[in-house]
């Protein structure tokens, strides 16, 4: 079958999509032959879309084959998509070469009107010779063929303002194109303005339904999107086993978020399920896919040996892995490794660079942290004042563990004038941020009538809350003072 023959069926199929053929009307063995090719074509630029990868995988490694065995369209849509996915990856030199053989045909269709032909052209437009100009161009002569996936492409041009400016409404107006065509990446897309209130009006059901459409044609982002809804109650009765099949359908299909979703679920037990063993197992699986959150909790669990054997090396890669890319929790993460000596020798001055790192993108943990290792003087001279400094940046920023320490400042006057109200307001605060700590500063402050008005009782309720969440601290407090059947309270 020839190019031209080859392009117009997907430009045909991609727009109006297949009709059974009876048995009268069986293609012959080259038609079919197409059609399966079709088939990998399909599932090829929509699944990664779709956030479905593991159909991606399968259809990448089809099209990869088809470009080894010399198929100049196959190259070419393998060498437009090469610097995007890492599972396209193509020697650079090599590439090129596909690519110059390729435009000389590709354009030719798609000054010809073949809209695939135009939606390729756009792509390699975009991703390749960075010229946002004519990547519309050759967009929009495709989406007004009816192309669902130049459709799409155009509306995510709008939505993210990328070389012009930024129109949801716009990118509603291409998204509900391509939904009309039952498209279900134009439903998901159309469907997420809804749930955002970009471009449309906010409407949580209609984002639901359209969800549905799109997981039932497989799309997987839906499928976790609807697993979210169940999960916060939007759009739908809140639901939490609803929630966990959801996402283990979006998990199964590949989807990263999918699994990161289905294993705090199992790690925390919401739904009703509780297996730390397999929320290991899917953290690791989206992790593997790329998942930065899911990469930060395998460290997580390893440093603390949650449903796995406690392995401080392996915490440390996981960390480190995701430092590197940026991610601000690992990077505090492996400056508490330094700090404690877990796994590593202990560091405070490499304890301090990570926690710097950290905070330069607004970690408050590890403002916090900074904040702590001036006041206790770790691997520097112990400084009051910046220490108040750094609590007070990271307590502004609504961070509980801050908020209690600078109420301690205040209480004991360091750095700041004593002041028992200040200390009381800064323990409140972190107290409805949910700061065991915190709650017990402020039962001794009502215990010894600083800032408030002496009232055991609410010394001995405030002790209770506490200890019931595992302050040792209050539950002792409660012991001496004759609370001895507090936890049957």
């Amino acid at each position: 079958m020839s190019i031209k023959h080859f392009l117009t069926l997907l430009a045909m199929t991609f727009a109006c999509g297949l009709c059974m053929a009876t048995e009268a009307e069986a293609p012959n063995a080259a038609h079919q032959a197409a059609l399966d090719l079709k088939n990998s074509v399909d599932l090829f630029v929509s699944s990664r879309s779709a956030g479905s990868l593991n159909e991606f995988k399968k259809a990448a490694a089809k099209v990869r084959l088809m470009a080894e065995r010399g198929e100049p369209f196959f190259r070419f849509l393998m060498a437009v998509y090469a610097q995007q996915e890492p599972l396209c990856a193509l020697p650079r030199e090599l590439q090129n070469k596909y690519l110059t053989e390729g435009r000389i045909y590709m354009l030719t269709h798609a000054e010809e009107g073949n809209s695939m032909a135009q939606y390729l052209i756009g792509l390699d437009c975009e991703f390749n010779l960075n010229s946002k100009e004519d990547a519309r161009f050759w967009l929009e002569k495709s989406a007004q063929q009816g192309s669902a996936l130049a459709q799409n492409a155009l509306g995510m041009v709008y939505y993210r303002g990328e070389g012009v400016e930024q129109d949801y409404e716009r990118a509603a107006g291409y998204f509900r194109q391509a939904a009309m065509q039952a498209n279900s990446i134009g439903e998901y897309n159309l469907g997420t303005l809804y749930a955002q209130n970009h471009g449309v009006p906010q409407d949580d059901d209609m984002a639901y339904h359209l969800y549905q459409r799109a997981a039932a044609q497989g799309h997987s982002d839906a499928m976790n999107n609807l697993g979210w809804f169940f999960q916060q109650g939007r759009g739908v009765e809140k639901n939490l086993q609803q929630a966990l099949q959801w996402y283990h359908k979006s998990a199964l299909s590949g989807n990263p978020d999918g699994q990161y979703n289905l294993a705090f679920m199992l790690a925390t037990g919401m739904g009703g399920t509780q297996d730390p063993e397999a929320a290991s197992q899917w953290y690791h699986k989206a992790a593997q896919a790329g998942h930065p959150e899911a990469a930060f909790k395998l460290g997580v669990i390893y440093r603390d040996g949650q449903g796995v054997e406690q392995d401080y090396k392996q915490a440390l890669e996981w960390f480190s892995g995701v430092a590197a890319q940026g991610h601000a929790m690992s990077r505090y993460a492996i400056g508490q490794m330094y700090e404690d000596g877990l796994g590593v020798p202990q560091d405070y001055n490499r304890a301090l660079r990570w926690y710097q790192k950290a905070a330069e993108q607004k970690n408050s943990f590890a403002v916090n942290a900074i904040g702590t290792m001036y006041y206790r003087g770790k691997g520097l001279e112990k400084n009051y004042e910046l220490a108040e400094k750094f609590y007070r940046i990271a307590a502004d920023a609504d961070f509980p563990l801050a908020q209690n320490n600078l109420g301690m400042m205040y209480l004991r006057g360091e750095s700041v004038t004593r002041n028992y109200d200040m200390a009381v307001d800064w323990f409140r605060k972190a107290s409805r941020g949910g700061c065991v700590e915190a709650v017990y500063n402020l039962a001794m402050m009502y215990e010894y009538g600083r800032g408030v008005s002496c009232n055991h009782v609410n010394a001995a309720k405030l002790c209770r809350d506490a200890a019931r969440r595992g302050h040792v601290g209050a539950a002792e407090w409660l012991t001496i003072n004759g609370y001895s059947t507090w936890a049957n309270d």
